[in-house]
């Protein structure tokens, strides 16, 4: 694989995941806070609480190793410590969470309308919000698992995905 492609293809994907993860984890965090002052929506409100938090949980995750990766591979892109595995074991991770806080989330939320007096709660436009950025996040985080699969099968060849950078030389 060309050592360039790889090395802009990985700050693109690693930055937008980072990007939309710190956008999720700030509407998360603050969705958490304000319900913990001011109680849970009347209507399935210890849900609403669960949902969020799992949410709250993925985009943590994603935030840290993204910015660890992002950091790690331009840095050290070589060595094999930020390989294969070295990446796809927190991706996936952070996919399968982002990926279980989004949909429960869209499932709680997808009849309400926001617009709707007799349908909202409180914050619930920034309930949605969070649902659409977690949705982006999760996108990039399913590009980048498909393109670590990519790469592992061009490092089967050349020694196997266990001792292989991401250059697969």
């Amino acid at each position: 694989m060309n050592e360039r492609m790889v090395r802009i293809t990985h700050a693109i994907i690693m930055s937008f995941t980072l990007l939309f993860a710190i956008v999720t984890l700030g509407i998360s965090a603050s969705l958490v806070s304000m319900y913990n002052k001011e109680g849970n929506p009347a209507h399935h409100g210890t849900q609403y609480r669960d949902r969020i938090r799992i949410t709250l949980v993925g985009a943590v995750w994603t935030t840290v190793f993204s910015l660890v990766l992002l950091i790690g591979f331009q840095t050290a892109g070589h060595s094999a410590a930020w390989g294969i595995i070295t990446h796809m074991v927190p991706i996936v991770i952070g996919f399968l969470l982002t990926l279980i806080g989004a949909s429960s989330v869209t499932a709680l939320t997808n009849t309400v309308d926001c617009g709707n007096k007799d349908q909202t709660f409180n914050h619930c436009s920034m309930v949605k919000n969070m649902v659409v950025t977690a949705w982006i996040d999760t996108i990039f985080l399913f590009i980048g698992v498909v393109l670590l699969i990519i790469i592992a099968f061009h490092a089967r060849a050349w020694g196997g995905a266990r001792r292989q950078s991401l250059y697969v030389e």
